[in-house]
């Protein structure tokens, strides 16, 4: 279950909220205050002391600072804004100088198993650009957890709900549907980089976002094609790809294995036979995932579907100006991905995918980025290891399907 963080300092769910707790001191404070005031008010007619006055003073100062500061607390749309602003400057000065007095002081979320810390602000950031980056992140569904693996379960059976009549006997028992379970794992991903002691050094340098663009794209690349090709060992993300993909349909298929349609030429189908075998290939995929489809191929792929044309040498599929919806265009009107890890065109070969890859793929990740600087391995240089744990694997089998480069 993704963990939640709150505006003011990362507290997980169910721990007291910070900016109920600062409210509630500054009114307790404000309320000792007004009675402190009230105190000297009655006290007028007697002689004045020298120290009254001061102390009124004082006071009034205190009221108002308390006013300005809850304000400011209250004030809509700028407490997360203004906490990650400094979040980032103490996360740009423990990078540069390896001083994590000013992380601690903005971050409670430490991990004091090695010196790493989680900071939320540049895990977000990281995830962000991760699915900006990695078709697959950005196509299937994401589960955060709490621990080394994540479990779901499938139903496989058909419904069990039967018709009666008013009178009619009730059966004692019905079908029941079938449990398939799943199991995901995590395993540690891992990217460092690194740069010149000066370069860190400079001031004019936004290192928290070099960070964050350099660790993210390397992480995708290579979580990319674990989501595709991965061999599940060890943890590790088993890709969509390394599953049986085979002829039969849904009723009768192994559940685990997905099904192909076949493009209607061994190795390099026409115009009439992609555009045939496209139209079966959405229509094939149950109404349920189909409702959220989108085409998964490589570049080359989709050069070559793209050139499709009818008889009057006019391209079949137009993007209807909604070229900015989905920056690869559409296909039947379904929004086209691009990841070149998919296979090319060609004889055996499975280029396009179709479905609901969020029902299909499932990838799961531990919460948090971990940084532990190293200024001492290279001597100049200091590098950011950086830690990811992701794992990955099929979801239902029924939500994605393929197009093959075959006659049957």
């Amino acid at each position: 279950m993704t963990k939640h963080y709150d505006p003011v300092v990362f507290k997980s769910d169910g721990e007291a909220d910070p900016v109920e707790v600062v409210t509630k001191a500054i009114d307790e404070l404000s309320k000792t205050v007004d009675a402190r005031l009230k105190a000297l008010e009655t006290t007028k007619s007697e002689p004045e002391k020298k120290g009254d006055k001061e102390d009124v003073v004082d006071l009034k100062a205190i009221v108002d600072r308390l006013d300005k500061v809850e304000a400011k607390a209250n004030r809509p749309g700028t407490s997360q804004k203004d906490n990650d602003d400094v979040v980032t400057k103490a996360f740009s000065s423990f990078l540069r100088t390896g001083s994590d007095v000013e992380l601690k002081a903005a971050v409670s979320s430490s991990n004091p198993d090695g010196g790493y810390f989680v900071i939320p602000t540049v895990d977000t950031n990281i995830r962000n650009v991760l699915a900006d980056v990695s078709p697959m992140r950005a196509l299937a569904e994401v589960v955060t957890i709490d621990s080394n693996t994540f479990e779901r379960y499938y139903s496989t059976g058909n419904s069990g709900a039967v018709w009666v009549g008013e009178k009619t006997l009730r059966p004692q028992d019905t079908a029941r549907p079938q449990l398939q379970k799943q199991t995901y794992g995590v395993c540690e991903m891992y990217a460092a980089p690194a740069a010149s002691r000066q370069l860190f050094e400079d001031a004019s340098f936004d290192i928290a976002a070099w960070f964050n663009t350099w660790v993210a794209n390397d992480m995708a690349t290579a979580e990319g094609t674990a989501f595709l090709n991965g061999d599940g060992i060890d943890g590790k993300p088993r890709g969509l790809l390394t599953y049986p993909i085979v002829a039969t349909d849904d009723k009768t298929r192994p559940w685990g294995s997905m099904q192909y349609l076949p493009a209607g030429h061994a190795s390099a189908p026409t115009d009439d036979n992609w555009a045939k075998a496209l139209v079966a290939l959405v229509l094939t995929v149950r109404p349920e995932f189909r409702a959220n489809g989108k085409f998964l191929m490589n570049t080359a792929t989709l050069i070559r579907l793209k050139q499709i044309q009818d008889s009057n040498k006019r391209f079949m599929w137009s993007d209807g100006g909604n070229i900015g919806d989905s920056p690869n265009g559409y296909i039947l009107g379904f929004p086209v991905f691009v990841d070149n890890g998919m296979p090319s065109i060609g004889e055996n070969a499975f280029p396009v995918a179709f479905g609901d890859f969020k029902a299909g793929y499932t990838i799961v990740a531990r919460q948090g980025i971990r940084v532990e600087r190293d200024a001492v391995t290279v001597k100049g240089v200091i590098q950011l290891d950086s830690y990811m744990r992701v794992g990955g694997g099929l979801g239902d089998s029924r939500g994605i399907k393929f197009l093959k480069v075959a006659t049957s």
